[in-house]
């Protein structure tokens, strides 16, 4: 076979191949937005789900708005206060099960002063 026959049949088996990556494209697009719209179908449903269960359907428009905010608000502080002193509580908790742990160690890799990390619980560890 000569030089240009095998750069023609590079060529077609080339274009055949950019043609099925196009189909192959396409068709993975059209994977992706079906996967999209139901995934929406799904959080709406979970939407829907939620206003029945608390029974926010009932409410009027400005009366869901004030439970939403409610319900935002409380999860906010739950996950704020978590973030805060949960820390402190579980630093104590290592020391107090390993005390000579090399975890509190003021003298290890990190310099962690073990009074000023353990010292009040009651205050925010992270704030």
């Amino acid at each position: 076979m000569g030089l240009v026959p095998r750069l023609v049949h590079r060529a077609l088996c080339d274009r055949r191949a950019l043609s099925h990556r196009r189909t192959t494209y396409q068709s993975m697009f059209k994977k992706l937005a079906e996967d999209y719209e139901k995934f929406k179908h799904y959080v709406k449903w979970l939407y829907v789900l939620y206003e029945l269960n608390t029974q926010i359907a009932i409410c009027e428009p400005w009366e869901k708005v004030f439970c939403h905010v409610l319900l935002g608000s409380c999860l906010s502080l739950i996950l704020y206060a978590s973030y805060a002193f949960v820390p402190g509580y579980c630093l104590t908790l290592v020391k107090l099960l390993w005390p000579a742990s090399d975890v509190l160690n003021p003298t290890n890799a990190c310099n962690i002063n073990a009074d000023v990390v353990c010292g009040n619980e009651s205050e925010p560890f992270l704030t």
